[in-house]
């Protein structure tokens, strides 16, 4: 039987701020344990030896070599080419501990596992740091290249156990990523001065302007949800063209307030036919202040939030170009608001 737990004008380095991944010390962590009663396993919320609230994994190595466990909800990663992963651990004497892995799955079903050094793993509380890179041999499922192919979230973390019998456990702790930084690439808009046009603006209760947010100027969208169930706008002139990819980046920056009510921000591009294509961002988990949000748009297209006008043939006819973007509410969630900073492009 399986368990839960309780339920970045100019080319610019940017990305370089930490993702946490998990943290039982902000709250309960939902996890599934693989098999946890056939295999005599368990994760749980606990404190470690220390007192710190943690994840106690405890198992029976005689019943298996091996404990694995996934994220209820996965974490979306930043894109990266390497960077700094920490993970809080607190390690007992004589741990059974083999190996120590995380595990990262990405857009093409291919899961990397990546095992963390086992000589950082003495007795008592530490963080264990190493390096992630966008390769690993290790790996298995759909499209196995070894690759990540972006976006991609960590999946799950699993132990191997170097003796056949006895007990063993670890406590875990917080573990965030931190990319190195890299070239932002081309900007396309700033949309604290580029202007743009709010559709049914007064019938829908909704504004958009240009004031301070968070530190910096910004485009501040507002909206009455009892009024309409999402707000749109497009850009009054034209952005710069895009000319064909067969992969690129778009990096949106979104100031999310305390409480945000937004179900979803949604990027539109527009081809050569005037076909619109939407993308809802990926920002499920983030908490309040600025973020970079990537969004990696292939040559195919292929949106996840609709498309409408033009040929109606669902492929990218280059050069397109970004349109405008759109939020998605809750009805009666009452007044929202959520501030856009740039928008950039990598390939």
């Amino acid at each position: 039987m399986n368990r839960s737990l309780f339920a970045a004008a100019f080319l610019l380095p940017v990305f370089g701020f930490a993702a946490t991944v998990f943290d039982p010390g902000a709250g309960p962590v939902a996890l599934r344990v693989n098999q946890s009663d056939n295999r005599q396993q368990s994760v749980t919320a606990s404190e470690s030896p220390d007192g710190r609230p943690m994840l106690h994994a405890k198992w029976n190595c005689a019943a298996a070599n091996y404990l694995e466990f996934s994220l209820s909800q996965p974490v979306a990663l930043p894109e990266f080419r390497d960077g700094e992963l920490a993970v809080d651990v607190f390690v007992p004497d004589n741990a059974a501990i083999g190996k120590f892995n995380l595990r990262v799955t990405d857009s093409q079903g291919e899961t990397l596992q990546y095992q963390l050094p086992n000589d950082q793993l003495k007795p008592g509380r530490q963080t264990i740091r190493c390096r992630l890179t966008d390769t690993n041999r290790n790996s298995w499922g759909a499209q196995k290249n070894g690759k990540i192919d972006f976006p991609a979230r960590v999946t799950g973390m699993s132990i191997d156990f170097n003796r056949k019998e006895g007990d063993g456990e670890l406590w875990i702790g917080k573990v965030d990523f931190t990319p190195t930084a890299f070239d932002a690439g081309e900007l396309l808009a700033d949309t604290a001065t580029a202007p743009v046009i709010v559709g049914q603006a007064a019938a829908r209760g909704q504004s958009a302007t240009v004031e301070e947010a968070g530190g910096r100027q910004a485009l501040r969208l507002n909206w009455d949800a009892a009024k309409a169930r999402w707000l749109e706008f497009s850009f009054r002139n034209p952005l710069p063209p895009i000319d064909e990819f067969d992969s690129a980046r778009f990096d949106v920056e979104l100031l999310i307030p305390e409480n945000f009510e937004g179900r979803r921000v949604n990027l539109r591009l527009a081809d050569k036919s005037g076909e619109t294509f939407q993308f809802a961002l990926p920002t499920e988990g983030l908490t309040p202040g600025w973020h970079t949000v990537q969004l990696r748009i292939s040559k195919s297209g292929a949106p996840n939030r609709g498309v409408w006008g033009g040929d109606q043939n669902r492929q990218l006819d280059f050069p397109v170009r970004v349109s405008g973007i759109s939020v998605d509410y809750p009805t009666g969630s009452g007044a929202g608001t959520v501030a856009l900073g740039t928008i950039r492009i990598a390939r």
